[in-house]
């Protein structure tokens, strides 16, 4: 009993109340444990209100808000003229809000007539109208002005006004369609630059999008109340580009160089660039065969596309792909060749500044070089024999510029060839100018005596057009390496230039002494050497080059070739330079000489007059000058015939009568110093013809007794002061076709050197 009692008193001492220290404790605990679940709440509040404050707002902007875009207006793009190359011109985007449809038979009316109208798919259409909580569905993008105003006219006649919007919208044209394609590039369909200027440029032409927001409810839809919430903020147009390509010198460029790939079959393609020697400018950037970026999808060569079409399936997909990517490319930039023979001028620049040569310095060519114990021939079979340094630059001799080469050292050639540029893109304001890797050029280390040797006349290295032109124009130009450039100013929207692009030296190579003297010797190269590319009054400079793509075999199993011409004129005072390269000809004769320079002499025929460059005529040029044939009609005969005899030409009366009624060629025309113009005096001889000869083939004395007979005069192209060489090639009125007597017909002569 006693201990039971004892038991219960010591349960009774272990239960005793909570202390106040115990509540205190209690308390803190409960604090501490609040304030941290408190603080962890302020925490995320914090990083949600002030953190992430941005991106929730945008989020719930996003699910209240319905935001449209409104493009802005592309930059213009213009050549040095301002004549327009590309732009942007209004279209515009139907626009439909299907909350304000008023009944069931007007959906089926709006589907029904406009599917129609604007050949869009009906059941897609009417689907469209059924979304009665959206004020914004695009019915049809870029609809041009005629259609557009037809759609309006039906939209206020059907009293819809309140359920369709035309918002205005811009559409890329190319006024002048496939001139300058590759530099220019395209646009897709969302007016996004792809290729060309307008992808490189993308940043400067494309403006800033403008918006059209519509309040949305917390289900994604427009909110259905009647009163509307619409905000326009308006798009910033683009600004726009003033290249130096002039379109004028581009059409010429363009003409005669597809002319040349046409009449040479070159299976991959040609290239023409025409820099301004003194900035680096460049005046005209050609590639044929080239593309319209009004449809740049469509391939245009017509082998190619008939190609393509017999394939089916990822097949085609793949042949398709390819075809589009290859008209694309810009070959002046993109493509890397063997310069050939053109970087004879390089290494004649090299050996004058280091006083390897001079003028008078001799070599013995015998149509054969041994170097390291291997024969390297040259292209004249049994060598040029004794000459000196500036015949060996005219007869392109392999030989002599193997022993430059070595006489130079790799070191010397090594510095120059870097300081040239050939190691470096150019860094032209253009899309895709190709990488520069050691894998296209010998170092100093690897230019052993064989590759030393061949490298001096242009064999086993590779360079790109930009780079050839770049480097012929710093040996014009007194010696300095100019950045080439192609946009000149950037104008804002309201025509205010925004940057002017100021010509550039990248560093001095040559001095101007030795750029004298080169463009000297160069003068001489064309007017006895590449006689093909001599313009008169214009003293052409310049270099051939024909090289083996050694990399590659065709059908028949011998090496393609590139073939090219470089060169400047005036060569006393250098203003343009001109590179002219045909790839992949399919021609028996297709030397550089032979197919290139001619392409050159008739670009610069009609681009340097168009450009301000004053001819200067030599007295023999004055002397063999074309004549324009006077006005002797209603003359009498003996006036017309002392008229004709004072201009240097000749005459032949055709009728007994004593006036002149008809005479050919006609006043003003050009004709040859003492060429024939036929004075009609009867009308019944007005009917008298005569048949063209087939002048291919004949030398130029050939071709005058020819045309003697014929009774026709022949304006002859592409002949220099010398012509024993020249053989006639094309004419411009075909053999066979019956003509007036006196009818002028224009032969094209080309000398029939085998110059490098």
């Amino acid at each position: 009993m006693a201990k039971a009692k004892k038991d219960r008193q010591k349960d009774t001492a272990t239960t005793k109340a909570p202390t106040r220290q115990m509540w205190r404790r209690s308390i803190v605990v409960m604090v501490l444990l609040i304030g941290v679940c408190f603080s962890a709440v302020i925490g995320k509040l914090s990083i949600l209100q002030i953190v992430q404050a941005d991106e929730w707002r945008e989020k719930a902007v996003n699910q209240q808000m319905s935001d449209s875009i409104i493009s802005p207006k592309r930059g213009t793009i213009y050549d040095a003229n301002m004549t327009v190359l590309a732009q942007s011109a209004t279209v515009w985007t139907v626009i439909m809000s299907p909350k304000d449809i008023a009944d069931e038979d007007t959906r089926v009316k709006i589907a029904d007539e406009l599917s129609a109208m604007l050949e869009v798919d009906r059941d897609t259409l009417y689907n469209k109208t059924l979304k009665t909580n959206s004020q914004y569905e695009i019915v049809k993008s870029k609809i041009e002005y005629p259609l557009a105003e037809t759609l309006r006219t039906w939209i206020e006649e059907n009293a819809l006004t309140g359920v369709f919007r035309i918002i205005e919208d811009y559409k890329r044209y190319y006024p002048l369609n496939s001139l300058a394609s590759e530099v220019l590039g395209f646009t897709g369909t969302d007016n996004y630059g792809l290729y060309g200027l307008e992808a490189y440029y993308e940043d400067t032409l494309a403006g800033k999008p403008g918006r059209v927001v519509t309040a949305k409810n917390g289900w994604g839809d427009e909110l259905s109340t009647k009163m509307k919430f619409e905000k326009t903020v308006d798009a910033e147009d683009g600004n726009s580009l003033v290249l130096t390509i002039d379109s004028v010198v581009q059409y010429y460029a363009e003409k005669y160089l597809e002319i040349a790939v046409k009449e040479n079959g070159c299976t991959n393609r040609g290239a023409c660039i025409i820099m301004d020697v003194n900035t680096g400018a460049i005046v005209a950037m050609a590639t044929k065969g080239d593309f319209d970026p009004n449809d740049p999808m469509t391939v245009t060569d017509p082998d190619a596309a008939a190609a393509i079409a017999l394939l089916s399936g990822d097949e085609r997909s793949e042949a398709l792909k390819k075809a589009r990517e290859e008209q694309w490319v810009n070959k002046p930039i993109s493509d890397y060749y063997e310069p050939g023979s053109v970087f004879k001028v390089f290494t004649s620049a090299m050996a004058l500044e280091e006083d390897v040569v001079n003028e008078d310095t001799s070599f013995y060519c015998k149509g054969y070089i041994t170097i390291a114990g291997t024969r390297v021939g040259c292209h004249k079979a049994g060598g040029h024999g004794s000459e000196n340094f500036v015949q060996a630059v005219s007869n392109s001799c392999n030989p002599a510029f193997a022993e430059i080469g070595q006489k130079l050292g790799r070191s010397l050639f090594w510095k120059y060839y870097q300081g040239f540029g050939f190691t470096n893109r150019t860094g032209i304001d253009m899309l895709s100018e190709s990488l520069v890797t050691s894998s296209l050029y010998h170092n100093e280390d690897q230019l052993n005596i064989m590759e030393l040797s061949v490298s001096a006349f242009g064999q086993t290295f590779k360079v790109t057009p930009i780079q050839m032109i770049t480097a012929m124009a710093a040996v014009a130009n007194g010696g300095k390496l100019m950045q080439p450039y192609v946009v000149q100013q950037v104008l804002d929207a309201d025509g205010n230039v925004v940057s002017n692009t100021q010509p550039t030296v990248k560093r001095q190579v040559i001095s101007e002494e030795t750029s004298e003297r080169l463009c000297k010797i160069l003068d001489v190269s064309v007017n006895s050497g590449s006689k093909n590319a001599y313009v008169a009054g214009y003293r052409m400079a310049g270099k051939t080059g024909t090289s083996d793509k050694t990399d590659q075999n065709n059908a028949t199993g011998t090496s393609n070739v590139v073939a090219s011409f470089a060169g400047f004129a005036p060569s006393d005072n250098p203003q343009y330079a001109i590179l002219v390269l045909l790839d992949e000809p399919q021609v028996a004769v297709r030397f550089g000489g032979t197919i290139s320079a001619p392409v050159a002499q008739k670009i610069m025929t009609e681009a340097l007059p168009y450009l301000g460059v004053e001819p200067v005529y030599t007295d023999e040029e004055i002397a063999s000058m074309e004549r324009t044939t006077p006005d002797v009609l209603d003359k009498e005969v003996s006036t017309a015939q002392s008229l004709l005899t004072n201009s240097e030409l000749r005459y032949k009366v055709v009728g007994s009568g004593s006036t002149v009624i008809k005479q050919v060629p006609d006043k003003g025309e050009s004709i040859p110093k003492n060429g024939i113009v036929v004075l009609y005096t009867d009308e019944e001889d007005l009917s008298q013809t005569t048949t063209v000869p087939n002048f291919s083939g004949m030398t130029l004395a050939q071709a005058n007794v020819a045309a003697a007979n014929a009774n026709i005069n022949i304006q002859m192209v592409g002949l220099g002061l010398e012509s024993g060489e020249a053989k006639a090639s094309s004419q411009s009125i075909a053999e066979g076709t019956a003509v007036p007597l006196g009818t002028v017909v224009e032969v094209n002569f080309l000398y029939q050197d085998a110059i490098e």
